[in-house]
Order: C-alpha cells, then sequence, then structure tokens
C-alpha cells in the first residue's frame, strides 16, 4: 500500500435479505485490494434498482451475505498491492460501475472499495460538484448504451421514451436532443409531470394509461422507443413505431421481467424490431467518458441528481421503493 489508509470505515451491510431494515451503517475493517485490484477513497456513490433488486431484495443467486450493496461510485485512487505499479496515479479521480460489486464482491455503499483495475475509469476532473459526478456513471452508461449500441439512433430520427420520469427517462430525453433526435415523445401516468418532461426537451408528452399507440396517429409514430417499464407496456409500445423501426427494452419500472403471453407473429408488427439493453462493465469502460462529461460540463446534457448522506441510507432506499423522485440520487461522503 502506498498512502496511509485508516483501520475502520463506515459501510452499509446487509446482513442478510430483507426488507430497507436490513441496510446497517456500521464500522468495519478497510480492505485491502487483491493482486490485479485497485483500493479507492470512495467520494460518492449513487443508487440504482439493479443494486435493491440483486442485493438488499436478495433476488441474485451470486449475492452472498453479509454484504456491503452497491454497485457503482466515484473517488480517488488510494492504494495498490503491495509490489504492484500505480498505472493509474494515487490520487486520480476515478469511476466504476459493475464489475461485481454489491455482488461477488463487497459494494460501493463504502468509505473504500476495491475493484479489479480493468473496470476502473480515470474520469475528467473538470470541477463539476460531486453529486453530479456520482450521477454520472451508471445513468449515463445506460442510456448512451440504450441509444446508441442497441437503439443506433441517428441524428434526425424520432425517440418515444416509455417511463419518462424516472432519473433513466429524463436523462434519455436530455441523450436523445444531444445526439440530434429530430422529435422526442415522453409518457408518463401523471398529467401533473408534463411540464417537467417539456422543460427537459420532450416535444410530445402522453399520459399513459397503458394505450399509449392510440394516441400516436400513422405520420406520427417513431423511429425508435426506448422502453423503461418493461413488459407491461413493451407490446404497446411496439405499436408506437413506424415500419422497421426498433424498440428497445431496457427498463423494468413496471416490475415484470417476462411475458406471460406473447406471439411474435401477432404481436410484433411486420417490419417491427425488439431488442434489449443490459451493459456490463465491459461497456462502462468503453464508454466515451471525456465526451459525455464535456457536455455535462458545457450544459448540453443536464443531470436530474439529488443528494444525500450516508446516515439517509435507509430514507433514500424508501424513496425508490416508491418510485424515485424523478432524480437519480446520490450519497455524497
Amino acid at each position: 500500500m502506498a498512502t496511509i489508509i485508516p483501520d475502520k470505515m463506515r459501510a452499509v451491510v446487509c446482513d442478510k435479505p430483507g426488507p430497507i431494515s436490513v441496510l446497517q451503517i456500521k464500522d468495519i475493517p478497510v480492505p485491502t485490494p487483491n493482486p490485479g485490484q485497485v483500493l479507492i477513497k470512495v467520494l460518492a456513490f449513487g443508487i440504482n434498482r439493479a443494486g435493491k433488486a440483486s442485493s438488499v431484495n436478495g433476488h441474485s443467486p451470486t449475492v452472498k451475505f453479509p454484504r456491503i450493496v452497491g454497485i457503482e461510485l466515484v473517488g480517488r485512487i488510494a492504494g495498490y498491492p503491495a509490489g504492484e505499479a500505480a498505472s493509474i496515479p494515487l490520487g486520480t479521480l476515478v469511476a466504476t460501475c459493475m464489475g461485481g460489486l454489491g455482488r461477488e464482491i463487497p459494494g460501493s455503499y463504502a468509505e473504500y472499495a476495491c475493484q479489479s483495475l480493468q473496470f476502473v475509469v480515470p474520469f475528467p476532473d473538470v470541477g463539476l460538484d460531486l453529486a453530479t459526478v456520482a450521477a454520472i456513471p451508471e445513468m449515463l452508461q445506460t442510456t448512451y448504451g440504450s441509444l446508441t449500441e442497441a437503439l443506433s439512433l441517428e441524428a434526425g430520427e424520432s425517440l418515444l421514451i416509455r417511463g419518462s420520469t424516472s432519473s433513466i427517462g429524463l436523462a434519455a430525453i436530455q441523450l436523445g436532443k444531444y445526439l440530434g433526435a429530430s422529435r422526442i415523445g415522453a409518457t408518463s401516468r401523471s398529467a401533473n409531470r408534463e411540464a417537467l418532461l417539456k422543460s427537459s426537451g420532450a416535444d410530445a408528452v402522453y399520459i399513459d394509461d397503458g394505450n399509449v399507440a392510440n394516441q400516436i396517429a400513422a405520420e406520427d409514430q417513431y423511429d425508435k422507443v426506448l422502453e423503461l417499464i418493461g413488459t407491461k407496456t413493451l407490446k404497446d409500445s411496439i405499436l408506437c413505431l413506424k415500419p422497421k423501426g426498433t424498440v428497445c427494452m431496457t427498463g423494468i419500472q413496471g416490475g415484470e421481467w417476462t411475458f406471460h403471453d406473447f406471439s411474435p407473429i401477432t404481436d410484433l408488427p411486420q417490419r417491427r424490431r425488439l431488442t434489449s439493453y443490459g451493459g456490463d462493465e465491459h461497456d462502462f469502460v468503453s464508454m466515451p467518458w471525456e465526451k459525455l462529461i464535456s457536455a455535462v460540463k458545457d450544459g448540453k446534457i443536464t443531470i436530474p441528481v439529488r443528494q444525500f448522506k450516508l446516515d439517509q441510507i435507509q430514507e433514500i432506499h424508501t424513496i425508490l421503493e416508491s418510485g424515485g423522485g424523478g432524480h437519480k440520487m446520490v450519497v455524497v461522503l
């Protein structure tokens, strides 16, 4: 280890799967990086549904308890295993997402974390506040990957975002504009969210009663649809497509992973395409982070973020359970 590291740290530990009350802050030893890993002093971390579903509620069979939860963080390089060269200089601002965090290895809800060096990315230190930086890793990786890798969104194409008032949905509106979408449609179950969506860049807002396709005339159908609600609305989202259009299922806000009844011949109209996007740590490290962070700094992409303290971790997850509130929630240490 190349720098002085404390013996103890604060971390959010789940001793067993269960309700939000299993999230407990404890003083535990600072981890020591294994060969190939790096120790990161965590500055802030984002909250997301993937971490909640896999760890807090114990849905993933790869999660062993007790476990520090959390799948993403931003921080500074704090140390390497004895004898290993500092390929990223100590003190460098970095980010990591997935790569086993909170699942196979202790997660990001802590003052220090270890991660495989191959999944750690230096972030441009351009003076953004920590809350904004912490909101970027998983949110922009998911939206950018969905729009560019899965949907192949091109400038001049139209885009509909199903489930737009989530933090991912609001970011997708911003990113769609940044990528040159000619027209962006957004959905919400509440008419009270129309002003929010239009101020975020949506050109049209549809009140989602489960049948958005009925509200869209044939000439106004979309080239691409980003489905964030999931299988509950996916059939209807397919009907919002132009011929040769594509829908990408990225989110499961509706809470259902699978179709109960789906016939590709009847439910997938001719010349419409269906794909999905999950993204992983390899996608994360290959992202054009310098370009995207510059766009955030220059105001071309606005990040909807809400900042909390570590002691509020149960409050944060209560908000997440109730819908998330339209912001990317982050903890700044």
